[in-house]
This record gives structure tokens, C-alpha cells and sequence, in this order.
């Protein structure tokens, strides 16, 4: 059995020194290089990871109009816009129309009834002059 103390000497040749400090620089060297590597694919990860939720995003949102829309989409909602005002005014339009057709169905059945009236009554003078010149 060997006694170890604080006086104890060990002796290790030059040879082996240098190649324990050259295999703990290596050692150490390859250490940060792979540490390096690890950080840089976390980074690269972490980037595409906010990459595919954008997108993720952008897919859902788009159609719902809430990321904008093409140039062509904003002159295609113009036209509709328009064309739907413009359907408006002829439904306007449309019921103004039935209102006056209404009023002159109107008009023309007070006169067709005064007419008759008239008839009526001309026909009445006239049997009245006819009975007064055979009286």
C-alpha cells in the first residue's frame, strides 16, 4: 500500500505532461466548438419556430381580410361597392316607380268613376228634358 502526504513527490516525465495539457486544451477546444454548434441550431430553430407561427398566422388571417389584401382585391371590393350602391338606387328607384304607378291607378280610377258619374247624370238630364218636352 502506498502512503499518500503532503510531502509526497510524483514524478511524471515532460513528454506525458505536455500531452495531458495538449489533450485538456483539445478537449476544451472541442468542448465550445460543439457548444457553438448547439447555440447557433437552438438560434436557427427559434427563428424557424417564429417563421411557421407567422405563417400560421398569416393562413388563418388572410382570407378574413385582417393581413391586407392584393391590389387587385382592393380594386374588386371597390367595383362591388359600387355595383351595390348602385343596386341600391335602382331599388329606390324601383319602389318610387310602383308608388307612381299606384298614385295614377288611383288618379285614373277617380276619373273613370267621375266619368260615369258624369254619364250618369247626363243621362238623367236628358231623361228629365225628354219627360219635361213630352209633359
Amino acid at each position: 500500500m502506498v502512503e499518500l502526504s503532503e510531502d509526497t513527490s510524483v514524478t511524471i516525465p515532460l513528454r506525458n505532461l505536455i500531452a495531458l495539457v495538449v489533450a485538456t486544451a483539445v478537449a476544451v477546444l472541442g468542448y465550445s466548438e460543439l457548444n457553438s454548434r448547439l447555440t447557433t441550431l437552438e438560434h436557427g430553430q427559434s427563428i424557424q419556430d417564429m417563421t411557421i407561427r407567422e405563417n400560421a398566422a398569416f393562413v388563418r388571417e388572410w382570407p378574413l381580410g385582417e393581413r391586407g389584401a392584393l391590389p387587385d382585391d382592393l380594386i374588386q371590393n371597390a367595383n362591388i361597392a359600387a355595383l351595390e350602391r348602385r343596386q341600391d338606387d335602382f331599388e329606390e328607384y324601383r319602389d318610387r316607380i310602383n308608388e307612381l304607378q299606384i298614385e295614377i291607378n288611383k288618379v285614373n280610377g277617380h276619373s273613370e268613376t267621375q266619368a260615369q258619374k258624369i254619364e250618369s247624370l247626363f243621362d238623367l238630364w236628358n231623361s228629365q228634358l225628354a219627360e219635361r218636352v213630352a209633359n
